[in-house]
Parts: structure tokens; sequence; C-alpha cells
């Protein structure tokens, strides 16, 4: 009877055990898989953190250069790749910027349209892609690094400078003639055009203002500019008097 009881108790012990042992290896896995998990969802947020960044996510990358730049650019329009372009100014100053399917793409001969068109003609993506690896003058307004528009240069189609254009968008070196009047110059050619009193105005540091901003600048601010000399602007002109006058962003 006493060999009977300790052999249960014996037995009682072992099972005891055993379920102990097992328990702790069920544990053991759980707490396995558990970290196998958690590093899953590491590497995943990770990726994303990546992507966000503009890391190997090509979309991400695009939007992160997006972005990065806004303003108003005079110059040559070249190809870079599908839908991505650049401009270059007078003096040499390169900047990168994206279309897409709201851009205003506008021409005046080159793009597409006539030079001797008064208005400008709008134009396809693949119009622009066209006249882009060829090169041409245009000016580019870009929102995040998006263009708004690409506006070809009626100066750059053939027409020059001269008075027979009364309208138009034109770019050029601003001058001072006269109270309300003022000379755009380019490339040796000289166009005047006047002011009035709705004549929106805008600075990007050297009319007013600072380069992070465009600031809406008085007539006093311009006409003080441009008697000194050396600002870059573009001018929409309707009829020989300016409609907007635009400093160009650097």
């Amino acid at each position: 009877m006493l060999r009977t009881h300790r052999r249960k108790s014996v037995l009682a012990a072992a099972a005891l055990v055993a379920t102990t042992m097992l328990l702790t290896a069920c544990q053991g896995g759980n707490t396995e898989d558990s970290g196998k998990s958690t590093g899953a969802t590491t590497s995943i947020t990770a990726a994303r953190g990546a992507s966000a960044e503009g890391g190997s996510a090509t979309g991400a990358g695009i939007e992160s250069k997006r972005g990065t730049v806004s303003g108003k650019w005079v110059g040559t329009v070249s190809y870079l790749a599908p839908g991505k372009y650049t401009v270059t100014d007078a003096n040499g100053a390169e900047q990168a910027f994206f279309t897409s399917e709201d851009t205003d793409i506008e021409g005046a001969g080159k793009i597409c349209g006539d030079a001797d068109g008064q208005a400008a003609t709008p134009c396809t993506e693949e119009e622009l892609e066209a006249a882009a690896k060829k090169g041409f003058g245009a000016t580019v307004d870009v929102k995040d690094g998006v263009a708004v528009s690409i506006i070809e240069d009626h100066t750059d189609s053939g027409n020059g400078m001269g008075e027979g254009e009364k309208s138009g968008l034109f770019s050029g070196t601003l001058g001072y003639m006269a109270p309300g009047k003022y000379s755009l110059s380019r490339d040796g050619n000289e166009r005047a055009f006047f002011t009035a009193t709705d004549t929106v105005i805008n600075g990007a540091g050297w009319i007013c203002g600072d380069a992070e901003t465009i600031t809406p600048c008085t007539e006093e601010d311009l006409e003080a500019a441009a008697k000194k000399g050396g600002i870059a602007v573009v001018v929409k002109v309707e009829d020989g008097v300016a409609v907007t006058i635009d400093e160009e962003h650097n």
C-alpha cells in the first residue's frame, strides 16, 4: 500500500514537470512568434517611412521633388524626360519642373500656333515635348514643382520687340522712360509700354519683397527699381498697357 502511494506520487510529480515544460515551450514559441510579428511590423513601418521621404519608391520621390519650387521663370525650355522639363534663364541657371494634365501650354509659333497671331494657341503635351527637344523661349509658372502654365514668348517667335505688337506676353530687362512709361529690352531690341492704376506689379526681391515670396508692389517701387536697371521681368500687355508685371523669380 505504501509502495503504491509512493508510485502515484512519483507519477504525479512527473506529470507536473512535463506539464510545466510544455507550457514553458508554448510560451517560448509565442514569444518568438511575437518577435517575428513585431519585426515585420517594424520593417513595414520603416519601408513606409523611406517611401514618405522619397526613398526607393518612384512616386514618392517625384512627390518630394514636386514640393520644392514655386515661382515664375523666363528662359529656354528643354526636354528631360516624359513629363519633365527644364527652364534655363539668361544667366545659365537651370530649373527643373514637371507637367500635368492641367498644365496650360500656349504656343506662338514654335510649340504650336502662328508666330504672327496676336493670341497664343493652346498646345498639346506631345507638341510641347517635340518643341522642347529643340528648345524654345517661354515663361513658366511653377507651383510646388509642377508647371501651372508654359507660355511661349512672342519675342522668341521671330516678331522681335518692335512697336508692331501692342498685346502679348513679353520678357526682358525693365527700363524707365517717364512717369508711367517703361521699356522692356531683350537681345538689343526695346519695347515701350505704359502702366495704369490697375496694373498688377509683383516683386520677388528686386522691385519689392524678398526672394522667398511673391509680393504686390507699388508704382513707386516699380519706378525706383526700373531706374536702377538690370531687373528681368515678364509683362503681359494689352493695347500697349501693362496688365501684369512679374519680376522673374530667381
